[in-house]
């Protein structure tokens, strides 16, 4: 990854090309996220959230302070339903905690794949289906249009991924 700014107060950007890149840049914000966590991917494959590591992140965010927040934007929730044991494990531990919904029908051929934290953190895919990216820290400004665009698909998105669901 290639860094400017490496001051932790700073705000700066590191820039990735590859999948290692990415989830570093990932496992980078989840560490540094405090309040909310905001994800949108198509069906979180990439992101291996289910990684045991990676959830025990998660969980350790989530355990750390009652109103933490993880919310989760899917396209297509198929793969988070069925092969995703430790994801449902987060979501019956912390029901109050996390929430998933699926994007509607027109944004779902949207190619947005980002990982957004607190409002000032993110690690963003340019295009879902390539590995390059960057990941921004202390950076409200570049994250902001991101916030933003996580909300707008949030209000369409419809709930899925309770924590009674089975099937797995």
């Amino acid at each position: 990854m290639n860094q400017r700014n490496a001051n932790a107060n700073e705000s700066f950007e590191t820039h990735f090309l590859d999948e290692t890149g990415f989830r570093t840049a990932l496992d980078t914000v989840i560490a540094v996220a405090n309040r909310e966590i905001r994800i949108v991917d198509d069906r979180l494959e990439r992101m291996r959230l289910d990684d045991a590591a990676r959830a025990e992140s998660l969980a350790q965010f989530l355990a750390a302070a009652p109103m933490r927040r993880l919310h989760i934007i899917l396209h297509d929730p198929q793969y988070a339903e069925t092969r995703s044991p430790r994801l449902h494990a987060l979501i019956r531990r912390f029901p109050n905690s996390i929430e998933v919904r699926e994007s509607s029908a027109e944004f779902k051929h949207v190619a947005d794949c980002f990982l957004l934290a607190d409002g000032i953190h993110g690690a963003i895919r340019f295009h879902r289906n390539h590995a390059r990216g960057k990941m921004l820290r202390n950076a409200a400004d570049g994250i902001h249009p991101w916030w933003q665009r996580f909300e707008e698909l949030w209000r369409s998105a419809t709930p899925c991924l309770a924590p009674t669901q089975i099937g797995l």
